[in-house]
């Protein structure tokens, strides 16, 4: 492979992180000795910015992080932020409204803190996989009256999210991103927000084209990110649609696909550490 890639995004949970959302050595090595290539490494996630940093502090990553599917650009070292795109009051107020009335689990993201009206299953099942500390608000719909979140997720049954999905983005057309980034996630973000989207401004940011920049993702959030990178990558665990889109398949991230998609990319060595 002759291109020289000198900007490499991977997205978390089911990519860099294994199914049960651990990152495996093998993987942290390989992140690792890429960066000390030289290589610009970011997470771009899904998650909220606060939950990406316990991997991103073990990486010893430097660098600007991804979050929000790409409506946040922050860097945790130096805090600086390049991007911040919030959903505007009147649709938040809408789709709390929306949830209260059919008693949907709805994750509230202000201000890099998260808010849920009450505890559920379905909130408890967010935190398990992402480490969230949610805040319990018993006048969650009014207090967050007028307030502009980063995003909000209805999180419930896969078939229920599937049936809202187009049902959602019809209603929320030319005004939100609605998209679905788990089986049971409804994610609902500023209009045209995506990591592709996003990749593009640190790319721009760091003055590096398209062409040297990789993106390694499972998930329909990831579509954009790998469309818009020279060599998109998916790991086999990845969506039938997320693989349509995808130059290379990688191995599972139960097999460390990152460190193996990286390791022949940047022809590193294993070397324990």
């Amino acid at each position: 492979m002759n291109t020289t890639y000198r900007l490499c995004a991977i997205d978390l949970d089911d990519t860099l992180l294994n199914s049960n959302h651990v990152l495996s050595d093998t993987n942290r090595r390989a992140v690792q000795r890429v960066a000390q290539k030289g290589v610009i490494v970011i997470i771009a996630s899904g998650r909220m910015h606060e939950t990406t940093l316990p991997t991103v502090h073990t990486l010893g990553l430097q660098t600007p992080v991804i979050s929000y599917n790409g409506a946040m650009i922050r860097n945790p070292v130096t805090g600086e932020t390049w991007l911040n795109e919030t959903v505007p009051p009147d649709l938040a107020d809408e789709i709390r409204t929306f949830a209260r009335e059919n008693h949907f689990q709805l994750n509230y993201y202000l201000d890099d803190h998260i808010y849920s009206a009450e505890r559920t299953p379905w909130m408890e099942l967010y935190q398990q996989r992402t480490g969230a500390r949610f805040e319990i608000l018993p006048d969650f719909y009014e207090r967050l009256k007028g307030t502009a979140p980063t995003k909000l997720i209805i999180v419930t049954h896969p078939a229920t999210v599937q049936e809202l999905l187009p049902i959602m983005q019809q209603r929320y057309q030319g005004r939100l991103t609605v998209m679905r980034s788990n089986a049971e996630y409804l994610e609902f973000l500023p209009l045209n927000v995506n990591k592709g989207k996003a990749l593009s401004v640190v790319a721009e940011r760091l003055g590096i084209p398209a062409e040297q920049t990789i993106a390694i993702g499972d998930s329909w959030n990831d579509i954009a990110m790998l469309q818009w990178a020279g060599l998109g990558i998916a790991v086999a665990n990845a969506k039938p649609e997320v693989k349509a889109v995808a130059k290379r398949i990688a191995p599972s991230c139960d097999q460390d696909g990152v460190a193996v998609a990286l390791t022949e990319i940047f022809q590193i060595e294993e070397h324990k550490a």
